[in-house]
């Protein structure tokens, strides 16, 4: 076991899947090779690398993975309630925090993942394990593409190919019919979906409508938590 992985499980006194210890030990975990981020011609010497065996979620909607040595340097916020002990595994760009939720396994069971909001008291239970939340965040994916998506490509084949390598290099730790999943909604054709909100409505791009997503994924992980929220700030 790595040195840095054993740090982690004492500090949050919590056994790490074991599916993280295996994309860790397979470099799936390392987004940032070559000293870190901000490396000065990432996009021209790193991203190519990453391109032909992409990371975890590397191309998901809001998800930036946290290196193993920022989980361990990770620090509970003074204003989180200490009921549910979280141990992060990423975070959006605004800075929610993507995180195991060990109070919330079952005696013997996988640990959930959750979405934890910094400027609001609401915490999301995504999926009931990391291989189901890696599936999740993956379909999500395919739920829109827009103009910031497509910059740097071609077009959105030369995407949608990242994202097939993607599904790819993902596939051995991935359940077989979630992998089929995955290869189904990443080869459709794009379309069109409206959006319908209270007062406004608006159009995206799509391989996966909202709703077949939302089905997919009653269909695929039952679990009576799914997508459940509560409190996480001090009273």
């Amino acid at each position: 076991m790595s040195d840095l992985l054993t740090a982690i499980e004492r500090k949050y006194d919590f056994q790490l899947p074991a599916l993280y210890h295996r994309l860790y030990h397979n470099g799936m975990l390392d987004w940032f090779p070559d000293g870190g981020y901000p490396h000065p011609h990432w996009r021209r010497d790193v991203f190519p690398r990453l391109q032909q065996r992409p990371p975890v979620l590397f191309y998901a909607q809001d998800f930036e993975l946290m290196r193993p040595e920022e989980v361990l340097s990770w620090e509970w916020p003074e204003d989180w309630s200490p009921a549910h002990r979280f141990v992060p595994l990423g975070q959006t760009g605004g800075g929610d925090v993507y995180a195991f939720c060990p109070s919330l396994a079952p005696a013997g069971g996988e640990v959930p993942v959750i979405l934890s909001l910094h400027d609001d008291n609401q915490t999301t239970v995504l999926a009931p394990s990391l291989e189901a939340f890696i599936f999740r965040e993956m379909l999500d994916r395919a739920t829109s593409v827009d103009s910031y998506d497509v910059e740097g490509y071609a077009d959105f084949e030369a995407l949608r190919a990242d994202w097939q390598r993607a599904a790819a290099a993902i596939s051995p730790y991935l359940r077989p019919a979630w992998n089929a999943v995955l290869t189904e909604v990443y080869a459709r054709p794009l379309q069109t979906e409206t959006v319908v909100l209270p007062r406004r409505r608006y159009t995206v791009d799509t391989l996966l409508p909202q709703a077949e997503f939302e089905q997919l994924l009653q269909r695929e992980m039952s679990f009576p938590q799914l997508n459940a929220t509560f409190e996480h700030f001090t009273a």
